[in-house]
């Protein structure tokens, strides 16, 4: 299993979002970035984003929120650069 590192910017929005969206948000990140990591299952709707320059990849979480992150294999961990709205992520793509 690979380890779940947040960044600052992540907890910042993870912070701020409903406690009740908040157990949600965090169920899926660990489902789809843990346990699914690696396998390709509708229940978890991430992709590689095309042309990222560090291999990074976004997860959408109920057509709400985005997670974008990397992964790094040889240390076994996943690197969750953000989270954020998913209007606002629309922007960011070009950005990873």
């Amino acid at each position: 299993m690979y380890e779940l590192i947040f960044s600052e910017e992540a907890l910042k929005y993870l912070s701020q979002i409903p406690k009740k969206d908040l157990a949600h948000v965090k169920e899926v990140i660990s489902l789809c970035l843990g346990e699914f990591l690696k396998t390709i299952t509708r229940r978890c709707n991430k992709k590689l984003l095309k042309g990222s320059k560090k291999r990074t990849y976004r997860l959408h979480i109920s057509m709400t929120h985005t997670v974008f992150y990397r992964i790094d294999d040889e240390n076994k961990r996943v690197l969750i650069d953000d989270v954020m709205g998913i209007n606002q992520a629309h922007s960011k793509y070009g950005l990873y």
